[in-house]
């Protein structure tokens, strides 16, 4: 097993900003959308909503939760390399062909974390 880089609690707020700013992002689209849009892409809504559940508690519980997730350390080198997060959209796309699956926040990033094929963006 690899060691996972560690990171500390002002690279996780930078972090967890990034990934709030992509769920804004993505309300502000689905107004600018209209209502057809935002129903057709209700499912997405809703996992946005469940993942970003997991980054709204206070800083130590996001990081104790998240920081052995190799899906979510991905966030970092992305915003070294484009200083912007897609991870939300990452795991949608990951997770569009999960059928019948309504899970905690949390076990949404576990069940990520254990899919190597998405560690890569």
């Amino acid at each position: 097993m690899t060691k996972l880089p560690k990171y500390n609690e002002q690279q996780w707020t930078n972090a967890r900003d990034a990934v709030m700013q992509e769920y804004q992002d993505y309300i502000e689209e689905l107004r600018q959308q209209g209502v057809d849009f935002t129903i057709k892409n209700s499912r997405k809504l809703l996992i946005y909503q469940d993942l970003i559940a997991e980054w709204q508690h206070h800083m130590p519980t996001v990081m104790s939760d998240l920081e052995d997730n190799p899906f979510v350390l991905t966030l970092f080198d992305e915003l070294k390399k484009h200083k912007k997060s897609t991870l939300l959209e990452r795991a949608y796309q990951n997770m569009s062909s999960w059928s019948n699956f309504n899970p905690l926040a949390l076990t949404l990033w576990l069940e990520l974390s254990e899919d190597e094929t998405i560690t890569e963006y």
